[in-house]
């Protein structure tokens, strides 16, 4: 690899870095909350794999990084083709919002476990 390190290719790191993370998150909320379980309910209705799209978060995360990218236009590899670079760019953010995510489920899984115990609890000494 000849090419240092520019400043510009570290900013792109670092809006790809966000990008992931932010993805991960809004990926995970709306495929797995409560919240939005409604526009699941929906939009499986409008067509079966619109529903998919919005119950898996590993797809929906494909779609939030490639809006990221459309929006912040990272490039962190330099090829002469500008459409490359961001494609490039996107698969590389997916692939560090799927390591997100991988980090964040288990937390959010645990968070869930507790709720349904304690609503459990509750349901238990409510029903005298």
């Amino acid at each position: 690899m000849n090419e240092v390190l520019t400043a510009s290719t570290l900013a792109s790191l670092w809006v790809c870095f966000v990008i992931a993370i932010a993805s991960s998150s809004i990926s995970i909320t709306v495929t797995q909350t409560e919240l939005f379980a409604p526009w699941r309910a929906w939009t499986d209705k409008v067509h079966y794999k619109l529903g998919y799209l919005f119950s898996c978060f590993y797809c929906l995360s494909h779609w939030v990084v490639f809006l990221g990218v459309a929006v912040y236009r990272p490039v962190l590899a330099h090829s002469g083709y500008l459409v490359v670079d961001w494609i490039v760019s996107a698969f590389f953010t997916v692939t560090l919002s799927t390591f997100v995510s991988g980090l964040m489920f288990p937390v959010f899984l645990a968070a869930m476990a507790k709720k349904v115990k304690e609503k459990e609890f509750k349901d238990m000494f409510s029903h005298k």
